[in-house]
């Protein structure tokens, strides 16, 4: 069946994309949210939780102590071959090649224009494979650019192989400052060359506990028999990790964790607080501070533009001499939520952009949000302050410079 999946870019405008799917789907998980009462919704083509019990609950407790998210409608990609090393350098932003094996790069994905198909995290096993993890809204898309990329390269002589994973992997998220007192005592590290859960590490992996932010390991919940993929990563702002597994153990391991909740305080988390979490971190939502209407420069994301090899959008990206755009951030004083596309106005009432993201901040106890800069007119560096129009009602914005939190480290530093 063919699905339309309509995102809404700045003030009012859409890109459209059209999909095979069914109805939405369900992740290994469906059963045991339901079990729980959370409040189910269709989110980017899967029924996910929107909340169990309170978003603002949910999110403070991800602060001060630790949640587990079900993250497994995100999309992952294997790459294979040869010629994977530099499949990978011309398909992606960052110099993904150079980094080492046990460790991931975030990149962009762009087309040739340069606007922003996708933002990615790249995981490296070797020379000759690498996976993917791509937004869950776009998985089909991405899959049919990369493949297409590929068929090119195969015409070329060049050995690469792509390949969609993603029904037959589970993905949990625990994030927070007391995380690792969930996992670490749960684990024993496979510190081996060979299998680990569905993935094939050809290089001895750190002990979790190793870690370093953007590392992954190998590692097995002991009292149930589970291996997995543990990456030192997540969507909070916040210490973190983020495990694979084969999707049929994802509900076992699941409430493995939840059954150990005593450790670090542990309470499942929904879709609602995973936005306000990454919206406090300043972490960007396709289809609200990206899209493919959207380039790196206009979003602030240059430092992820490899300035030492060629990309896809690389050459398109060398005529935009100025920003079409701006992103900036802001703050509230009243209580109106700010919400994407809204149209923000000068202190004239003259418009000049649009929100991209808008949501109530549960750690500051204040609306906030981003907004693109689309007035070539207005200097965003100088801008301090302006009005958003919200359902009629002219609300003051002070643009204040982001994160709207950062996360205590081990010792109190910042």
């Amino acid at each position: 069946m063919k699905t339309t999946l309509i995102i809404k870019n700045l003030c009012g405008g859409a890109i459209i994309i059209t999909m095979d799917t069914d109805e939405s789907k369900k992740t290994p998980l469906y059963d045991e949210h339901a079990k729980m009462g959370a409040k189910i919704v269709s989110f980017a083509g899967f029924y996910m939780p929107l909340y169990y019990k309170s978003i603002i609950e949910e999110h403070l407790n991800v602060r001060n102590n630790s949640g587990i998210f079900d993250i497994s409608h995100m999309g992952e990609i294997i790459i294979k071959g040869r010629d994977a090393s530099s499949f990978v350098d011309h398909v992606f932003t960052a110099d993904v090649s150079k980094i080492g094996q046990g460790e991931i790069v975030y990149s962009l994905i762009l087309n040739e224009k340069g606007g922003i198909i996708d933002d990615v995290t790249v995981f490296k096993f070797s020379e000759d494979e690498y996976m993917v993890v791509v937004n869950a809204a776009n998985t089909q898309k991405d899959f049919a650019w990369i493949n297409y990329i590929q068929t090119g390269f195969q015409k070329k002589g060049k050995d690469v192989s792509v390949q969609n994973i993603s029904d037959a992997i589970g993905l949990l998220s625990v994030q927070g400052p007391k995380s690792r007192d969930l996992i670490y005592p749960l684990i024993s590290d496979a510190v081996k060359i060979g299998k680990c859960g569905l993935f094939d590490f050809k290089f001895k992996p750190k002990n979790i506990k190793d870690l370093k932010h953007f590392e992954f390991g190998c590692a097995e919940f002991k009292d149930v028999n589970v291996e997995a993929l543990i990456s030192r990563s997540g969507y909070t702002g916040e210490f973190g990790f983020e495990i694979f597994i084969p999707a049929e153990k994802t509900a076992i391991l699941w409430n493995y964790l939840l059954k150990n909740s005593h450790l670090s305080n542990l309470l499942p988390v929904g879709l609602g607080a995973r936005d306000t979490l990454r919206f406090e971190a300043a972490l960007p939502l396709y289809g609200h501070e990206l899209d493919e209407t959207i380039n790196p420069y206009d979003a602030g994301l240059e430092k992820y533009l490899s300035d030492t090899k060629d990309f896809i959008g690389k050459e398109a990206l060398k005529n935009i001499k100025n920003k079409e755009k701006r992103l900036i951030f802001f703050k509230l004083s009243g209580k109106q939520i700010p919400r994407h596309s809204q149209r923000i106005l000068d202190e004239n009432l003259k418009p000049i952009g649009c929100i991209a993201s808008g949501t109530y901040s549960p750690s500051n106890k204040f609306p906030i949000g981003s907004a693109y800069i689309s007035d070539s007119g207005v200097n965003a560096s100088f801008l301090k302050n302006f009005f958003i129009d919200i359902r009629g009602n002219f609300e003051k914005a002070e643009v204040v410079s982001p994160p709207f939190h950062r996360h205590v480290k081990a010792g109190g530093s910042k």
